[in-house]
C-alpha cells in the first residue's frame, strides 16, 4: 500500500504541507540555494518587505500560489541533499506570504521532503470549495481500501461525523514525480483554520486522512509532521475526480 505523506506548511502541503512516497526522491524540487534555521529567517523575512526582495535574497520560489488579487505565497524548499543527511522531523522549507505586493509574514515547512509544482509546469486552479477531513477510524476501513485500490470513494454514506470542515482554494499540477493518472494538489486554506489543523495533526501522527470534496474521498495522506502552514499538499491517485471538482 502506497503511502502518501502530507506536510502542511502552506503545505504541507503540505505540507504543506511534506510529503513522501516510494517515488524517485530526486524529482523534488528546491529553489532555495542554501538552508536556513528559524532563527535567521525571522531576522531575513520582515514584514513589508516587497517581492523583489525576497527573491532577490532567496531566489526564485519553486512554486507561486495566487489565492486572489491581493494575497499571493511563494513556496520555497531546501537543497535536497541537505534534507536527506539527517535524520528525524525537521524544517525543510518554508513560505512567504504577501498581500498587496508586500510581506505579511512565513511559515515554516517541517517534514522529511517536500514535494512542489517545478517552473513552467501548468497549473490549474479554481474558487473556494467546501472540504471535510475524517480520521481513518477502523469503522472507515473499507472507505480508507477502496481509495487505495480505486483512487477515489464515495463519501455520501458516510455516519461518522467529519473531524474538521473546511473551506479552501485548490490548486492542481504536476510536480514531475507523479505516476500517470496522479496530480499533486494544494488547498490554500484560510488562516483561522490553520490552527485547527495543526491541533488535529499534532494528536494525530502516523494516522491517515480521508479528504472529502462534494461527497467524493479524493485522497488519503498520512500525517507524518504538524500541518502547521496555509498550504495543504498531497497526490490525487485519480486525477480525473478533480475535474468533478474544480468545474462545478
Amino acid at each position: 500500500m502506497r503511502t502518501i505523506i502530507l506536510l502542511f506548511a502552506l503545505a504541507a502541503f503540505a505540507v504543506g504541507c511534506g510529503q513522501k512516497s516510494n517515488e524517485p526522491q530526486s524529482k523534488v524540487t528546491s529553489n532555495a540555494t542554501k538552508v536556513y534555521s528559524e532563527v535567521e529567517l525571522n531576522k531575513l523575512i520582515v514584514p513589508g518587505m516587497s517581492i523583489a526582495e525576497v527573491t532577490n535574497t532567496f531566489g526564485i520560489p519553486a512554486s507561486e500560489i495566487p489565492v486572489n488579487e491581493k494575497v499571493l505565497i511563494f513556496m520555497y524548499s531546501f537543497p535536497f541533499e541537505t534534507v536527506v543527511r539527517e535524520g528525524g522531523l525537521r524544517l525543510t522549507g518554508f513560505d512567504v506570504n504577501f498581500r498587496d505586493g508586500k510581506v505579511v509574514d512565513w511559515s515554516p515547512v517541517m517534514g522529511e521532503s517536500r514535494k512542489s509544482f517545478q517552473a513552467g509546469e501548468s497549473q490549474d486552479s479554481s474558487g473556494d470549495k467546501n472540504f471535510q477531513i475524517f480520521l481513518a477510524t477502523d469503522g472507515l476501513t473499507n472507505v480508507l481500501n477502496k481509495v487505495e485500490s480505486e483512487g477515489s470513494a464515495d463519501a455520501s454514506d458516510l455516519k461518522t461525523a467529519p473531524d474538521m470542515t473546511f473551506t479552501a482554494k485548490i490548486f492542481s499540477g504536476k510536480s514531475g514525480s507523479e505516476r500517470p493518472g496522479e496530480q499533486t494538489v494544494i488547498l490554500v486554506v484560510s488562516e483561522q483554520d490553520v490552527s485547527k489543523l495543526k491541533e488535529l495533526s499534532e494528536n494525530s501522527f502516523g494516522k491517515r486522512l480521508l479528504i472529502v470534496c462534494r461527497n467524493r474521498v479524493i485522497a488519503a495522506p498520512t500525517i507524518s509532521a504538524p500541518l502547521a502552514s496555509r498550504q495543504l499538499l498531497f497526490t490525487v491517485k485519480d486525477s480525473r475526480v478533480l475535474d468533478s471538482i474544480q468545474n462545478k
